[in-house]
């Protein structure tokens, strides 16, 4: 009977996500190894040699400081990019007149590819802070609006002509009717916004920036030194994961929490 409870309880902890998880990362970690063997440390660290440089960017403190600037930059273009999409995904979504105007703008806004953006922006604005937190934003703005969009014109059109038919009044309707509606659109364009937006981040700050994860990334790219521009690389996957766990899964909590209710 034992054995044969261990047996269920093996069964259940390989089928739970984190096995899958785990695996994932390892079976990763196994490639990136064998990579390493075949091809010239110049062009592949190892993990070993990456690691080792990742834990002296923590130990001499240039890691915090230079997650601190892209960290800062992006929680800033990321927000002013998806407060000017969101709001402009509900006005659209509320008045056709208005959608089919933006429609233009949206398709340029989505087209242009992001180094002309970038390099727009240096032009405009020099080097520092300014160009990396405007190319981020304005890589966020039409991602999402486009969700924004789609999940206001997905609301049930019957409970809308309701809500006419009761006068509803308009900030009602936007929070009682359309904000559960859309919450999980907003949720899936702010995902798909803050990857896209890393990788905008790290472009501009490799380009036009005294500092940040970009940066330290050019520093290294320039002195040849691979173990530590793989540990930068590193450093910017926990940035998009401190940005997903620590600022979307709130807001998601927030906004579908109608649901548990």
């Amino acid at each position: 009977m034992g054995n044969k409870q261990r047996g269920i309880n093996w069964l259940k902890w390989f089928n739970h996500r984190i096995f899958f998880i785990v695996s994932g990362a390892l079976a990763t970690v196994l490639v990136w190894q064998i990579l390493s063997m075949i091809f010239p440390r110049i062009i592949i660290a190892s993990p070993a040699s990456t690691f080792v440089a990742l834990l002296n960017l923590a130990t001499d403190g240039s890691l915090w400081r230079q997650l601190g600037y892209s960290l800062l930059r992006l929680l800033i273009g990321l927000g002013i990019g998806s407060m000017v999409g969101i709001g402009l995904g509900v006005v659209a979504g509320l008045n056709r007149r208005i959608q089919l105007f933006l429609e233009p703008m949206r398709w340029v806004a989505m087209t242009v590819p992001a180094i002309i953006i970038t390099v727009l922006a240096l032009l405009w604005f020099g080097i520092g802070s300014a160009p990396v937190i405007f190319m981020t934003a304005v890589i966020t703005v039409p991602i999402t609006y486009v969700n924004t969009l789609e999940g206001m014109l997905a609301v049930d059109a019957r409970i809308i002509e309701m809500s006419a038919v009761y006068r509803i009044p308009t900030g009602m309707r936007l929070r009682e009717i359309y904000l559960p509606g859309i919450g999980s659109a907003i949720m899936a364009g702010l995902t798909l916004a803050s990857g896209v937006g890393v990788r905008a981040l790290i472009l501009a700050e490799f380009m036009g920036a005294r500092n940040g994860v970009g940066h330290s990334l050019f520093i290294a790219w320039t002195f040849l030194d691979t173990p530590a521009l793989f540990a930068w690389i590193l450093v910017a996957f926990g940035l998009l994961g401190l940005v997903e766990f620590g600022v979307l899964r709130p807001i998601r909590d927030y906004l579908t929490r109608w649901k548990r209710t």
